[in-house]
């Protein structure tokens, strides 16, 4: 691959959202994730974890537990309602409420026909789970004080709750409290708090509490068991193993200590095991999934971890791509935060005959920010879109869609709202045509309804067709995407991939859409070469295809690349977000993850699936594992590592691409101070 010069972007300052809620849906296979913003993001972690969508959040709500019954997702907070989430729209889906005031806590019997929430004035509501909503069942006596943590047992005849200095054990039929068991106290005057529940097979209670202390207590009989001295600060989250043989704490002190079960002399014992600092701040949440631990909290990673063997892996707390938008016209790029935008036109850079590979240009002309755009009532938005001049920018929130026009004149900027009338309040995808005369929209609304709008002189917008992509087993529109030539427009679903005809009347018979074989992973990143019409489709597990738009088949290298790709690449555990082709170089297809920069060469040889990729370091290829794969050119593979978070990649122009990037450091900064502890006798 030829050199080029590279815009290193290092001013997209995300803020990072502490993440309150984790849990994982044994049917579904995945995992939902609330953060403080209230925002829910649903993660697909079979393969490489990615988000697969996201729930925009409310400043008015507050989520503080989430829960799957089967397919289905519900969430409570402090509006004492109960949620369920439609997860084709992606919002809310009705509302029920419950009594007590603030809801704290929610569980799901065995069965998944019953379901408990906890509340601020101590009372316990259920609920019958029906196949559409939820039916009011009763609300068991009162206690004093809030209930914090809620389980069901085993059998379902029974509740465990959690709260200030008391751990209660309740008849799920008749309401009553069965068991109080008192919790001891640090000091006399302050009160011990319960903050988590787990039930073990043989249906003990396992809790964790501001101590710092995990009790082992007996339901049947209502004592206490055991106890353990398991960290130095208050103990927020706690999750059983899939085999329930052991448990996992965390919370203000972050280290995430296990606990195995011992069976001696037919007696049962709960042993500590290893211990793990995954993390540096106060973990809120963990829970097993498939044999990982996964773990989050205050500094808003995900950690997926194991042992053993050993393994972690942490995804930083950004939002689902797409994010940034190249303008290639203006040299402007535009950042997504979570409720404005950002538009800034990069710099310039001395230009001489000969630097270098891997020096740094000089900039005659600094990067500069033309514009904040903020949303009305700080709502998250949910996507956006600019033209490649960035004189049209689009965005839209939960309940509305705006379109400005913008300008930059004798350096004075210049917004302005387009007064095109669209009768739209909120679409899921936004995206304008590779010349930029045409916008699409796209809105999850159970039908998948596509409109196109022309846009004509002084930025009006004139209404061209529209038709739904519901026929085509287009369930939910994840990724979309235009061919260059703008014929054809592509969309995905979680297991399809559907291409449609666009450069007619929008009729069924003009869109002719067909479909890509269905394949057993999610998309995480799709592109068309403009050159040749040929699709490239990265899978969740890696997997990568070649399907010719034009033919309307696979191509050869992509039937021969299947059984070659190396078990280093299928093995990372990032996944891949973006796809970009060389300018100058049909053969070349660019891809990037979190962490790094892939090169691959389709007129080289075929790699052998065992060896390592080749690192390419200043221009040449460098191989550690000496494995004899050759020069740099004949590698299919080649490897740029880096990044950190490498949040975007695209070419500016054909001799100048643009590495958008958000640096740890920067994340870490705006995080509050962690728990002090002694070290080394200090």
């Amino acid at each position: 691959m030829s050199t080029c010069r590279i815009h290193n972007v290092r001013f997209y300052n995300l803020e990072p959202k502490a993440v309150t809620c984790l849990c994982y849906g044994q049917d579904n296979k995945k995992l939902a994730l609330s953060r403080d913003d209230n925002t829910i993001e649903i993660w697909h972690v079979e393969n490489a974890p990615f988000i697969l969508a996201t729930i925009p959040g409310n400043a008015d709500y507050s989520i503080e537990a989430i829960l799957w019954i089967g397919s289905r997702l519900f969430s409570t907070g402090l509006r004492g309602m109960i949620v369920e989430y439609d997860l084709i729209k992606l919002a809310s889906k009705y509302e029920v409420a419950v009594t007590g005031g603030a809801a704290w806590c929610m569980d799901v019997n065995r069965s998944k026909t019953r379901m408990a929430i906890g509340t601020e004035d101590g009372y316990i509501n259920t609920f019958f789970i029906t196949p559409d909503s939820l039916l009011y069942e009763r609300i068991f006596d009162k206690q004093k004080g809030r209930i914090l943590c809620l389980k069901w047992d085993n059998s379902g005849d029974m509740i465990f709750t959690g709260s200030s200095d008391t751990v209660r054990v309740w008849n799920s039929t008749t309401g009553h409290a069965i068991h109080k068991m008192t919790t001891s106290r640090k000091e006399a005057k302050k009160e011990t708090i319960v903050w988590c529940l787990e039930v073990t097979d043989e249906n003990t209670i396992v809790s964790g509490d501001s101590r710092g202390v995990i009790c082992i207590w007996d339901p049947n009989i209502g004592t206490l068991i055991e106890s353990y001295e398991s960290h130095t600060a208050d103990i927020l989250a706690l999750t059983m193993s899939n085999d329930m043989n052991m448990f996992y704490c965390a919370g203000v002190d972050p280290v995430i200590r296990i606990f195995s079960k011992v069976i001696s002399k037919g007696r049962t014992q709960w042993v500590r095991g290893t211990e793990r600092r995954l993390h540096v701040h106060d973990v809120r949440a963990v829970i097993e999934a498939n044999g990982k631990l996964y773990s989050a909290g205050v500094d808003g990673y995900l950690a997926q971890s194991s042992y053993p063997p050993k393994f972690l892996v942490k995804y930083p707390p950004l939002l689902q791509p797409p994010c940034v938008t190249v303008c290639k016209k203006s040299r402007c790029i535009l950042l997504r935060y979570s409720n404005f935008l950002e538009l800034w036109r990069l710099g310039e850079s001395k230009i001489s005959d000969f630097v270098p590979v891997g020096t740094l240009h000089q900039l005659t002309e600094e990067p500069v920010k033309l514009l904040t755009l903020k949303t009305k009532d700080d709502e998250n938005i949910v996507t956006c879109a600019v033209n490649k001049t960035s004189k049209i920018i689009v965005y839209s929130t939960d309940s509305h869609l705006r379109i400005f026009n913008f300008d930059v004149v004798d350096g004075n900027a210049s917004l302005c709202r387009n007064d095109t009338d669209i009768p739209l309040n909120k679409v899921q995808k936004i995206l304008f045509s590779p010349d930029s005369k045409r916008i699409v929209t796209i809105d999850n609304d159970g039908k998948n309804t596509v409109r196109f709008y022309d846009i004509e002189k002084k930025s009006r917008l004139r209404y061209f067709g529209e038709f739904q992509t519901d026929s085509e087993f287009i369930h939910r529109v994840g990724l979309v995407c235009f061919s260059p030539d703008k014929k054809y427009l592509i969309c995905n679903d979680e297991s399809r991939i559907v291409i449609y005809h666009v450069d007619g009347d929008l009729t069924r018979e003009s869109l002719k859409p067909w479909s890509l074989p269905k394949y057993s992973c999610p998309v995480t990143a799709m592109a068309v070469q403009e050159d040749t019409l040929n699709l490239v489709v990265v899978y969740a597990d890696h997997k990568i295809i070649e399907y010719s738009i034009s033919s309307r088949k696979y191509t050869e290298f992509s039937k021969s690349l299947q059984d070659c790709l190396p078990l280093q690449w299928l093995s990372r555990p990032f996944p891949i977000t973006n796809i970009i082709f060389s300018p100058k170089n049909e053969n070349v297809i660019i891809m990037h993850d979190d962490t790094s920069v892939f090169v691959l060469n389709k007129k080289n040889e075929l790699p052998n699936n065992k060896v390592k990729i080749a690192k390419l370091e200043n221009g040449d290829s460098r191989d550690d594992s000496n494995s004899g794969l050759g020069t740099q050119s004949h590698h299919m593979f080649q490897i740029v590592k880096k990044y950190k978070h490498l949040v975007h990649l695209d070419w500016l122009n054909d001799e100048e691409m643009v590495a958008v990037e958000v640096n740890p450091i920067s994340l870490t900064e705006k995080l509050p101070p962690t728990l002090k502890q002694k070290s080394f006798g200090m």
